[in-house]
C-alpha cells in the first residue's frame, strides 16, 4: 500500500498549502484501512480539519475493527458510521479550542474511508471523492463515486449539521486486487464523465505498478513524482491525493 497527496499548481502559485491529507494502516488481523481527506478551498483551516479526519478516522476503524468483526452489510455500515462521527466530533472539539478565533465550517473537509477485508470491501464516502477496485479478472468497478448536491457546485463536507445523514456506505463482496482512493483532484483523469466509469489507460498501469513494486519507499517516492508530473498538472491545478493497494490473490 502506497499514498501521496501533492499540491495543486494553483495552490502553489497562491501560497497554499496542500489541503488533502491520508492515512493508511493495516491491523494485525490482515485488513487494510485507508482514509482521504479533502479540505474546502473556501475554508480557512481545511488543511487542519482535513488531517484531523483522516487521523481520527482511522484510529476510530482500527479500535472498532479489533473488537469486532462484521460480516453483514449492516453491521458494517454502523463500523462506517462510528468511523465518521468520532472524526466529526473531533473537529468540532477542535473548533470549540480554537476560541472565537474559529468556527467549525473553517475546517471543513470531505471523507472517504475504505476497509479492505478478505472477499469483503466497505467504502463510506461524504463529499466528492473517489473509489475504484479491481477485482482478481482485472476487471474495473467505481465503488465510491463523487456525491453531487441539489445545486450545481454544492459539496457535502464532514462539518455540516447533517452530514451524518448524507454519508454513502457501499459494502461489496468482491475478491479486491487492487484498490485506488482519491480526492476530486484527479478526478477527469480517472473517470469518464459523466458516468463516472473508471478510465482503464490512468488505473492499469497504477495497479500493475503497485502490484509489483518489492520496494514500498521507492515506489511511494515514485508515485508522488507522477502526481506532480507536468503531464498530470496540465490537467489539473488542484491538490491531488492518491492511495494505492495492490495484493497478490490465490
Amino acid at each position: 500500500m502506497i499514498g501521496a497527496s501533492v499540491q495543486g499548481t494553483s495552490h502553489l502559485s497562491g501560497g497554499v498549502p496542500c489541503q488533502d491529507a491520508h492515512g493508511v494502516c493495516q491491523l494485525p488481523s490482515g485488513e487494510w484501512l485507508i482514509a482521504v481527506a479533502d479540505g474546502a478551498g473556501s475554508a480557512a483551516r481545511s488543511a487542519e480539519g482535513a488531517a484531523i479526519a483522516v487521523e481520527q478516522a482511522l484510529s476510530a476503524l482500527a479500535i472498532t475493527l479489533q473488537a469486532t468483526h462484521p460480516t453483514e452489510e449492516a453491521a458494517w455500515r454502523v463500523v462506517m458510521s462510528v468511523c465518521f462521527g468520532v472524526a466529526r466530533d473531533a473537529l468540532v472539539k477542535h473548533a470549540e479550542q480554537a476560541g472565537e478565533a474559529a468556527t467549525l465550517r473553517d475546517f471543513a473537509t470531505t471523507l472517504i474511508c475504505a476497509v479492505l477485508a478478505p472477499g469483503t470491501l466497505c467504502v463510506g464516502q461524504l463529499g466528492d471523492g473517489f473509489a475504484v477496485a479491481q477485482d482478481a479478472t482485472g476487471q474495473l468497478v467505481t465503488v465510491a463515486r463523487p456525491q453531487r448536491g441539489e445545486y450545481a457546485n454544492e459539496a457535502y463536507f464532514l462539518t455540516m449539521a447533517q452530514a451524518a445523514d448524507l454519508i454513502e456506505t457501499q459494502v461489496i463482496s468482491m475478491d479486491v486486487s487492487a484498490l485506488a482512493v482519491s480526492t476530486d483532484g484527479l478526478l477527469r483523469l480517472a473517470l469518464k464523465l459523466p458516468s463516472y466509469e473508471p478510465h482503464a489507460p490512468f488505473f492499469k498501469p497504477l495497479f500493475d505498478f503497485v502490484v509489483s513494486s518489492a520496494d514500498t519507499a521507492a515506489a511511494q517516492a515514485q508515485l508522488t513524482d507522477f502526481l506532480a508530473s507536468p503531464r498530470v498538472c496540465a490537467r489539473t491545478d488542484d491538490d491531488k491525493t492518491l492511495v494505492l493497494v495492490g495484493r497478490a490473490i490465490s
